[in-house]
């Protein structure tokens, strides 16, 4: 994963305006010619979001979570949890 696609990420979760629910979801999905929508999704409240960008990199889709534990946070594949 790009560097620079992490910190957007990081930076999506910080800058939500309603309460941030443990787990942040992430859905990236590449739609042609660079073009990556990412979709950003939350359960309680519920929320969902998306932008695009350009990105080369991003050739399939991947589904991202990013983990509250309070202690610490974690980013990861949704197949890694």
């Amino acid at each position: 994963m790009p560097l620079e696609i992490c910190r957007l990420l990081w930076n999506l979760i910080d800058e939500l305006k309603i309460e941030k629910d443990y787990l942040q979801i992430f859905e990236l999905n590449p739609i042609g010619e660079g073009i990556v929508e990412i979709i950003h999704k939350q359960e309680v409240p519920e929320y969902e979001a998306s932008i695009y960008i350009y990105n080369e990199v991003i050739k399939e889709n991947k589904k991202i979570y990013a983990i509250d534990s309070v202690e610490y946070s974690t980013l990861m594949f949704s197949y890694e949890y």
